[in-house]
């Protein structure tokens, strides 16, 4: 029998009869008029299901593949349909064809499943690693309650933050915002750090030198067209004196109410973004804070989240949930105005990691608390 319908192929057995069928028809061991085999004898000559057999015939009847037999009800006959077709479509697979194809798309999903499973214990693991770098303990600083957080928009971003210790008065702050997204903006900001902490063992007066020789290690270190924005300041609080550089990042602001009246004060001297040219120049600053002011440090992912209309949440409304909620404490400060830019956003997708800075300089007899 001509016949031979593989079960195990993962093809139905009714597609793989009517295929076979066809085959025939096209090679000549049928032609148009001779009667089809029965359903029951057919079925029963190659151990498969009457159902199968009555389904194939079935449909070969509605592509008018086989007709029943004039003057007879029971009787079908096979037709010259596909010899009519022939004339003008492309050639037809056949059940082995199909059965290799199907193998085939098998294996390559199967393949693609694997590495994307691969792919995410990987950034699993990635982001497990750059959580580790974010701080983990703040150091207890006299008259400052301050807190960070990051959320990266693929799971392993480039924004990075930190709080160094430097002295038992003396704090290190750093905010960046490395070019790029992913893996690699991960692997550039982890750099950044490493460099950061090496030139900020201690205390050093000269921040411009140091955003000096972080620009130059990181140009030298990275790829072409990779660079970063950063600021990074040292606070005393036995001065309350905040010397900083900004490099390109967006300035962080200072929220001070004097005398009745409310002013918002941007820490943008500086200079060019660090990374992108071998030889640059930076200008240190100074400020100092008052009692009552808030400091807040971002990256552009938080201004820049968009809502379903395509419209940024923007700087000034950033600065008005501040103004109104400037006497929470920095974690819950630093809690609503994220909630705020999520309720913003309206759940459209975040396209770029958030990076949130908050301190709050709250009096030389209090200090910030662990949590």
């Amino acid at each position: 029998m001509m016949f031979r319908p593989n079960p195990s192929s993962g093809i139905p057995i009714y597609l793989q009869l009517m295929e076979q069928v066809k085959d025939a028809l096209e090679t000549g061991a049928f032609r148009p008029g001779d009667q089809v085999p029965g359903i029951r004898p057919l079925a029963e000559e190659l151990v498969i299901s009457p159902n199968a057999v009555a389904r194939a015939y079935r449909e070969l009847e509605q592509e008018r593949v086989i007709a029943q037999r004039q003057g007879a009800a029971s009787d079908l006959v096979f037709t010259n349909e596909l010899a009519e077709r022939s004339r003008t479509r492309v050639p037809r697979r056949s059940s082995r064809e199909l059965a290799l194809e199907n193998s085939r798309l098998t294996a390559q999903i199967a393949a693609e499943v694997a590495n994307r499973v691969e792919r995410n214990r990987e950034l699993d693991l990635a982001r497990d690693v750059q959580q580790r770098l974010f701080p983990q303990v703040y150091p207890q600083i006299t008259g400052l309650d301050y807190a960070g957080a990051c959320r990266p928009a693929l799971g392993v971003g480039g924004d990075y933050y930190d709080f160094i210790r430097l002295s038992d008065t003396e704090l290190g702050i750093a905010i960046g915002d490395v070019s790029g997204k992913g893996i690699p903006a991960a692997l550039l900001m982890a750099t950044l750090r490493a460099y950061l902490h090496g030139q900020t063992r201690h205390r050093v007066t000269d921040l411009a030198e140091v955003m000096v020789n972080l620009n130059r290690l990181v140009y030298e270190s990275s790829a072409a067209n990779r660079y970063a924005t950063f600021f990074y300041a040292q606070y005393d609080s036995s001065t309350r004196l905040l010397e900083y550089v900004n490099a390109g990042h967006n300035p962080p602001l200072i929220f001070r109410t004097r005398g009745g009246r409310r002013a918002v004060l941007r820490l943008d001297v500086g200079g060019p973004v660090i990374g992108l040219m071998p030889d640059c120049s930076y200008v240190q600053q100074r400020v100092t804070l008052e009692e009552g002011d808030v400091l807040v440090l971002y990256t552009d992912g938080v201004t820049e989240a968009m809502n379903t209309s395509g419209e940024e949440w923007g700087e000034e409304r950033l600065t008005q949930v501040i103004g109104a909620s400037r006497a929470l404490p920095a974690r819950e400060l630093n809690d609503r105005i994220m909630r705020t830019a999520d309720e913003f956003a309206a759940g459209a997708a975040q396209y770029d990691d958030m990076t949130l800075i908050t301190a709050r300089f709250i009096g030389r007899d209090a200090r910030r608390r662990f949590s």
